[in-house]
């Protein structure tokens, strides 16, 4: 009998796997596991980023000049208890290319390749139970260590290199039905790359035990005046209690980048991952 509750509270735990994600702050897709002490789990994520145009504030100065990255991260987490966690993520930039105006105004195509900055963090969670639905609330203080120096500006590089450190807040709640979940982040980095905050906000439909259907929007701001909203959906999926697989796209509904140099905009991040939970 006790193993049998063990087992479907394991069940129900890993129902909300998917909880607050992004990859520009929130945890890895384990974020709400393991909820057992001693718990851990991994991650592989593949990562496609689009973007289409080279903007300064609000407008194209770069008409058709893209960019495009390919990522794999890995990630993970280990669980003392229910409440308090360790989680990393570290990316790896398997290709990544965009398109410059060269000295003599041809399309001049640079690429980056390599390890990128691993984040820890240690999220802090408060749980409840009422009689129709559970939750939790979130206190997550991180840190991004950079892995290597810092390039000059001449030379493309995706990883940030610098250090940073980071705070998020989360609520999130769930009924057998629906999903509910929303954020808010900040991040201090050294003098050279802009402090930014952002949030989310993610809505979620519920189909049996097994699948999961999303509605994310994510924000994000910095103190060179960027302002970009993205959204669009997610799918998750148990195919055991130990294998998890989710699936998400999002557009950039708004993408007003830095108005004191360009930066490419207007993107599409399509991502799909692989987790392991024990």
């Amino acid at each position: 009998m006790i193993r049998a509750i063990g087992t479907s509270l394991r069940r129900i735990a890993l129902l909300l796997i998917i909880s607050s994600y992004s990859l520009l702050g929130d945890q890895p897709i384990m974020n709400m596991m393991p909820r057992w002490d001693g718990g851990y789990g991994v991650q592989a994520l593949a990562e496609t980023i689009h973007r289409s145009d080279l903007k300064l504030g609000d407008a194209v100065v770069g008409k058709g000049f893209s960019e495009d990255i390919q990522l794999l991260h890995l990630q993970g987490v280990y669980t003392w208890d229910r409440s308090v966690r360790l989680t990393f993520k570290l990316p790896y930039v398997v290709s990544a290319q965009r398109e410059v105006l060269g000295i003599d105004n041809e399309k001049v195509v640079q690429h980056d390749q390599g390890i990128g900055d691993i984040t820890l963090a240690l999220p802090l969670k408060q749980y409840f139970n009422l009689s129709a639905r559970s939750g939790n609330w979130s206190v997550v203080p991180q840190i991004k260590i950079p892995l290597g120096a810092s390039s000059n500006e001449n030379k493309y590089q995706v990883a940030d290199r610098v250090w940073g450190s980071g705070i998020s807040f989360g609520y999130e709640t769930e009924t057998y039905d629906w999903f509910f979940a929303v954020s808010a982040n900040a991040w201090l980095y050294e003098s050279h790359k802009s402090n930014q905050w952002g949030g989310s906000l993610d809505l979620g439909l519920k189909s049996g035990d097994r699948l999961l259907y999303l509605w994310e929007s994510d924000l994000k701001l910095d103190t060179e005046d960027t302002f970009v909203l993205a959204a669009g959906p997610a799918i998750y999926y148990r195919c055991s209690d130990t294998l998890h697989t989710r699936f998400e796209w999002k557009h950039d509904l708004i993408s007003r980048v830095s108005s004191r140099k360009a930066e490419y905009a207007n993107g599409d991040r399509i991502s799909f991952g692989i987790g392991l939970v024990f």
